[in-house]
């Protein structure tokens, strides 16, 4: 395998050390040949000491990180909850051979992995397959007793374990944690043994365990998103740290530039038996970042400590035995420390020392930044001056992520696009996060795991409110000392999901949001140096929550922005933009056929809405603008360790490491598989350090500064050929008797013979999987192309692709090519006023709407009209968002063989079609575009179409004519509700293939009931739309004439509608409603329909604004019998 150097993309005198760099990677990474495998030879997770220089002699700590042995236990969900609180100790256990390699989850291998279609995040090929399955289990380690522990305090430091803890010293329970992301500690001294090893015991269950699913959530604790809802174990590292018996405990580091005061407060533990009196002194130095500035040595920890700046004069406190005390130093800085910037991140040491009498017993060493954020008016502010935030925010993904590598990386690619912020979206990050940007000068809006967006948290559960008190307790004081967090997310996507999702009751509602309340008052009792404290995607409750911030999520209209912008607060958008769920169809909006192309046309359609929605954010004066996102959406992933990517990736590739060493700190995988990442920190020399989607380029040229740019919306091309044809007459040749054929064109009313018309315009459709050779066939085939007829060659199979070569002049082959979207790739009349957009049906089918693709000498001489979409949009809608990136752009570039799906060849003076899109497949799914294609070629409908039923026997509308889709974007809704495209249509116009304003009515069907307009294929918008239904029913007698009968029965009907619509019976309007509440509120009910004798024709207006668009109609009767009387039809 060989490499080519490739410029790594990043910031300042980064660029001009690439090469550098590269030849750094080659001294670093080996390459097999053979098997793809590279080899990284640095430090995967390179990590500083838990306890500084500074802080020894007083202070040591032993990395517990190790092999670690392991005892599953099977079927746990059986075990049911108070077994799981009250686990069995085992009794000679059966370890495990092959051992967890902390910190590491033991099913980390089934993160993110679905049937191997997205990125391969096998990271520990060692670990059975079965321990995937495993939902709690036993880890074990012992440590030796080291002489120089006595007289300390040993206190056993986990920083995350995912699930639900046990812990137990000698067998003896010493603590219980239910957390998922952040540190806990256990005072050990007394369970820890001199002259012997000693036994950790941890017992670890799936926190999902103990979901309760109910109406209103399901899970008790706090889950954050993908990863934290995944792991099992541990999975961030172990540590045993020795302290004195009076240490300092907890220091609170709070600049004030407003007052020039920098002020710090301690907490000081005695743990002793008897009362200290102990003196309290710090000094201030610069923290010099040492780190070097190439891919592999930026990353890596390394400093040092400037000339002292500032000296905290000495504070004597007494402290009771085993008890803690607080102390406050203040200075004034005047000038002696650097500021803390974006620009300049200048970064500090305080070092706090404890001395009994002259003997120093203690020191305690605590990084930050002189620098403070405040909210003035409606702005944020730095260090007094006004700033305006631009950021990114993304899920965390395990061990890819679990890096500073991967954090310089990300903040790189941030700075690359004159980005200056994130959001540490979901849950709390592994704390080196935070390190690095303090060290780059990146912004951090840190966010607590009460993320709702799954549905997930359970409102109704008194249990979640504790656990997410507890949660955010421990979040705040882990990170406040940390100088690139501006500001605290208490939540994300709460009040949407209770109100949208759950339809809560009010006292739900107001429950959410006093607890969204009491979050801010318990973040700003525990920090108050900060003033910006949010709940992202929380503004469904503006005026009852205490936010001084607004974050909206998307929502991006203008008016929506403008009314946020308006209340007089800091405002924002943290999330923004349809990159993670726009399908071809949606992002089409702004660059028509090319969305449809391919994954890079999609981007280039949610870039150009980025552009719009950051000059909307810039327009109303947000501070802090967020486009979703840049990390995962805007760069591509990565093939590490993958050169062949036309084929799918094996355990065999992808980037492999060192050998596992013990007691060394952070995460050490055997293996970074394909496509898990879209950051190369080094990894890979074959690849830079990202590569950019048309997304993260707009999001940077409107990032770099305030001028609004200019906004691109390319309006759909279709294929547009000057003819008129003309066909009287149409032939259908097959040897099917129960023709699939047959049965569409008729349904459909077409006329089908079996002969031509001498002096008329004949078009042979010929069956391509029943294909008849005889020589009256072969004959009649030569007969209408010397007149200039067109021949349809329609549908393709290998058992009958010898019999239609024979109707060819240059023979075809079929290939094993499946597909759900083709694109326009020539222009001929079949096609003309037709675009990519009407040939994408993987929103609308699961299955291939082609499964044999064209292939052959044919081809060559052939006009290419229509062609297998490369791209397999499958791969990517309505997927989860840790697959879809890779598993599309996989499906882009894996083998695939070719499939040509529509040509045209001439035949004498007319022309020989090849269309090889199952007729059965795409007639169901689309009889519209079939319909269109027919009309191209000069097909009239003169036939009866075949009517069917209306109504079910469920008394819910099945089917119906249906007449869409109509643009009214920009109307009002006293304008959309004036609009009637049918006003002047007579009964004979509602059949199917008659045409409204260049819209067909076609035949709808829906078997549950549930008319889902989205789903349709038809021509015209989803969103900003209106469409129509007609169906007719007929009544014995008149309902409305309490002449004729004085007991009339009552017909009512049912309609939930997502949007609205307009009911019209008889040409009347009886029933119109602009919002209906969607398919989940209570029906809408016509009582007492006015119906007459004989058939009565409705029609409704079905009206859509964005998001679903669905209608339900039923009937009821108040006499049941009345029912068996009335009869239902979608045409008469």
């Amino acid at each position: 395998m060989s490499y080519q150097l490739t410029p790594i993309i990043i910031k300042g005198d980064y660029r001009r050390l690439f090469i550098a760099a590269f030849l750094l990677f080659f001294c670093s990474t080996s390459v097999n040949v053979f098997a793809q495998q590279v080899h990284f030879t640095h430090d995967f997770a390179p990590t500083g000491e838990l306890v500084p220089p500074q802080e020894k002699p007083f202070r040591s700590s032993i990395c517990l990180n190790g092999e670690w042995q392991f005892l599953p236990v099977e079927k746990a969900e059986k075990l049911g909850i108070e077994k799981i609180k009250n686990p069995e100790l085992p009794e000679n256990p059966d370890w495990e051979t092959t051992p967890v390699k902390v910190p590491s989850p033991w099913n980390v291998n089934s993160f993110a992995r679905d049937n191997s279609s997205g990125g391969d995040f096998l990271t520990y090929p060692s670990y059975p397959k079965k321990w995937e399955s495993i939902r709690a289990g036993w880890l074990m380690r012992t440590i030796p007793y080291k002489k120089e522990w006595k007289g300390k305090r040993l206190i056993l430091r986990f920083d995350a374990i995912g699930g639900y803890t046990q812990i137990f010293i000698n067998k003896h329970k010493i603590a219980e944690n239910f957390e998922v992301f952040l540190p806990f500690e256990v005072d050990v001294t007394d369970e820890i043994k001199p002259g012997k090893d000693n036994e950790i015991l941890v017992w670890v269950a799936d926190a999902q365990l103990f979901n309760q699913p109910g109406k209103y959530g399901r899970r008790i604790y706090v889950a954050g998103s993908f990863w934290g809802q995944h792991a099992i174990g541990i999975w961030q590292d172990v540590n045993l740290i020795a302290k004195p018996v009076v240490n300092i405990q907890n220091t609170f580091v709070k600049p004030s530039l407003a007052t020039d005061m920098l002020t710090v407060e301690a907490t000081i533990s005695n743990t002793s038996d008897k009362v200290r009196e102990v003196n309290v002194s710090g000094d201030v130095s610069p923290w010099v970042n040492l780190a070097g500035k190439d891919v592999i040595s930026a990353p890596e920890p390394k400093w040092e400590l400037g000339t002292t700046a500032l000296n905290f004069p000495g504070k004597k406190i007494s402290i009771n035995p085993h008890s803690q005390a607080t102390v406050s130093l203040s200075i004034k800085v005047n000038g002696r420390l650097k500021e803390w910037t974006t620009e300049h991140p200048n970064l500090n040491r305080l070092i706090l020392t404890i001395k009994d009498g002259n003997n120093e017993i203690d020191k305690q060493y605590t990084r930050f930044g002189w620098r403070e954020f405040t909210l003035q008016g409606s702005k944020l502010c730095l260090n007094g001056n006004p700033i305006v935030l631009k950021g990114d925010s993304w899920h965390f993904m395990g061990i890819p992520q679990m890096t500073r590598r991967y954090a310089w990386a990300w903040f790189t690619l941030l700075q690359n696009s004159h980005a200056n912020a994130v959001r540490l979206h979901a849950e709390p990050y592994p704390s080196f996060y935070l390190d690095m940007a303090d060290e780059m000068g990146i912004c951090v809006l840190d966010e607590t795991g009460m993320w709702a967006s799954d549905g997930g948290p359970k409102i109704d559960a008194p249990d979640y409110w504790k656990n997410s008190d507890e949660h955010l307790r421990r979040f705040v004081l882990r990170d406040r000392n940390h100088p690139a967090v501006f500001g605290w997310s208490v939540c994300n996507e709460n009040m949407p999901i209770v109100l949208n999702v759950f339809h809560a009751p009010d006292s739900l509602v107001k429950r959410q949001v006093a607890e969204i309340n009491k979050w801010i008052a318990i973040t700003q009792r525990l920090d108050p140096t900060r003033a910006w404290i949010s709940g992202d995607g929380e503004t469904q409750a503006l005026a009852t929550m205490n936010s001084p911030v607004i974050v909206g999520h998307y929502g991006g209209s203008d008016e929506n922005y403008r009314d946020l912008s308006s209340k007089g607060k800091p405002w924002g958008i943290g999330e923004a933009g349809m990159a993670y769920y726009a399908t071809p169809k949606q992002s089409a909006e702004y660059n028509g056929n090319r969305s449809y192309e391919s994954q890079q046309g999609r981007m280039e359609g949610v870039a150009d809405e980025a552009t719009k929605l950051i000059n909307m954010l810039k327009k109303y004066k947000a501070s802090y603008m967020s486009v979703f996102n840049l990390v995962w959406y805007g760069v591509k992933p990565l093939e590490l360790g993958l050169t062949d990517t036309t084929r799918a990736p094996k355990p065999s590739d992808g980037i492999f490491f060192d050998k596992y060493r013990e007691g060394q700190p952070g995460v050490q995988p055997e293996r970074l598989g394909p496509y898990t990442t879209t950051l190369n920190p080094g990894y890979d020399p074959s690849l830079p350090l990202y590569k950019t989607w048309p997304l993260q380029v707009a999001v940077s040229n409107s990032f770099a500064d305030t001028t609004i740019q200019k906004e691109e919306i390319v309006p759909a091309e279709n294929v547009t050929v000057n003819h008129t044809a003309v066909v009287n007459n149409v032939i259908l040749l097959s040897t099917d008797k129960d023709s699939v054929l047959y049965k569409t064109l008729s349904d459909m009313g077409v006329l089908v013979r079996t002969l031509p018309v001498k002096n008329g315009h004949n078009l042979l459709i010929i069956d391509g999987e029943h294909t008849p050779d005889g020589a009256r066939s072969l004959a009649l085939q030569k007969t209408i192309s010397q007149q200039g007829g067109n021949v349809l060659i329609w549908g393709a199979d290998p058992s009958s692709i010898k019999a239609v070569n024979k109707y060819l002049p240059f023979p075809a082959e079929l290939t094993n090519r499946k597909a759900t979207s083709f694109i326009t790739t020539g222009a001929d009349p079949l096609i003309n006023g037709l675009g990519n957009a009407d040939f994408y049906f993987s929103e609308i089918s699961d299955k291939p709407i082609m499964n044999y693709g064209l292939s052959g000498e044919l081809i060559k001489h052939s006009t290419i009209l229509l062609d297998a979409c490369n791209t397999d949009w499958r791969t990517w809608n309505k997927r989860a968002e840790y697959l879809k990136t890779a598993a599309v752009l996989r499906s882009e570039r894996e083998y695939k063989p070719e499939g040509k799906a529509l040509i045209s060849i001439d035949a004498g003076p007319g022309k020989i079609y090849f269309f090889a899109i199952d007729p059965a497949l795409l007639s169901a799914t689309s009889v519209s575009l079939v319909r269109h294609m027919l009309v191209n070629l000069g097909v009239d409908f003169n036939g009866k179409a075949n009517t069917n039923t209306a109504f079910g026997p469920d008394g819910k509308l099945h089917s119906a004519l249906l007449l869409a889709s109509f643009n009214v974007a920009g109307k009002s809704d006293s304008e959309i509700s004036k609009i009637n495209q049918l006003k002047d249509l007579k009964p004979g116009d509602y059949l199917a293939g008659k045409q409204v304003e260049n819209h067909f009515w076609e035949n709808a069907t829906t078997p549950d009931g549930i008319f889902d307009l989205s789903k349709f294929h038809f021509d015209g918008p989803t969103t900003n739309a209106i469409a129509y239904l007609s169906f007719w029913i007929y009544s014995p007698h008149s309902l409305t004439n309490l002449l004729l009968e004085p007991d009339l029965p009552r017909l009512d009907m049912y309609l939930n509608a997502d949007d609205g619509y307009q009911v019209y019976l008889n040409n009347n309007l009886i029933k119109e409603t602009i919002n209906a509440g969607g398919l989940t509120s209570p029906a809408q009910v016509i009582k007492a329909l006015p119906l007459e004798k004989g058939w009565n024709h409705f029609v409704i207006k079905a009206i859509q604004k964005e998001g679903s668009w669905k209608l339900a109609v039923g009937i009821n009767c108040d006499k049941k019998a009345f029912l068996n009387e009335i009869k239902t039809q979608v045409t008469h």
